[in-house]
């Protein structure tokens, strides 16, 4: 199997990769922002088997170059997994109230977990339409769901992840043209005791708290059973559909 994880710096993109490791990957692209300086270089280091390559979702060059050296250096692709996600750091906080909205902030947002994903995808369109049954999992977010949002708030963390359930409908259903056997969908890692969950863990029940690796396998789990029939849907890490 030749798969790529997006993200396998660190977090559930770390412990995906992982995992493909443990299901007997041949050939693993991972993609960070600073390979050298991430936790997953240590752990994966190059090798034959382990590539590493340079994208910063916020840098849409870096995307295209990426998807171009991916390219070059993979026959064919079975999985793609994209880990993006962006809920806080420095400089952003998500917001409760509209009057907190950024234009700013909202562009970065989007830019990493709406944008880079669809981008990326682009990028290894090549290899993508021409690899009989690959399957595309980008990481969404319950919160992201429109018909579930009840509490309102953290405006452009459910407006970015709801676009991206969007691009991933979309892709979907072109790609099933080119390759009817292709499955593409969002995935709902659920609470993942990650730095993006770390200020709001205190609200979370413990036994809803996964560790990345209990996330890792659920996820890859999940992948395992769907196929082209369920393209274009929106799945939680425990196989549930999740309305858009």
């Amino acid at each position: 199997m030749h798969i790529i994880i997006q993200g396998a710096g660190r977090g559930i993109g770390l412990a995906l990769a992982h995992q493909a490791s443990a299901a007997g990957a041949t050939k693993l692209y991972l993609v960070a922002r600073n390979p050298a300086n991430s936790d997953g270089y240590q752990q994966l280091p190059p090798s034959d088997k382990v590539k590493w390559f340079t994208a910063d979702f916020t840098k849409p060059d870096t995307i295209s170059a990426c998807g171009a050296e991916i390219c070059a250096k993979a026959p064919h692709i079975d999985r793609l997994i994209s880990t993006a996600g962006l809920l806080h750091d420095a400089a952003i906080q998500p917001e409760k109230a509209i009057h907190t909205l950024s234009p700013q902030a909202m562009m970065t947002v989007y830019q990493v977990n709406a944008m880079g994903p669809a981008l990326f995808v682009q990028a290894l369109w090549p290899q993508l339409r021409s690899s009989p049954g690959v399957k595309i999992a980008a990481l969404s977010a319950r919160v992201g769901s429109i018909g579930d949002n009840r509490l309102g708030g953290w405006y452009s963390y459910r407006a970015s992840k709801a676009a991206l359930n969007q691009y991933i409908r979309s892709i979907s259903i072109e790609l099933a043209r080119y390759n009817p056997q292709s499955c593409v969908v969002s995935l709902h890692p659920g609470t993942v005791d990650t730095a993006l969950s770390k200020p709001f863990q205190s609200k979370v029940d413990a036994s809803q708290l996964q560790t990345p690796q209990e996330t890792a396998r659920r996820l890859w789990t999940v992948l395992d059973h769907l196929g082209g029939q369920d393209s274009g849907g929106f799945f939680a890490y425990d196989g549930t559909p999740i309305r858009f």
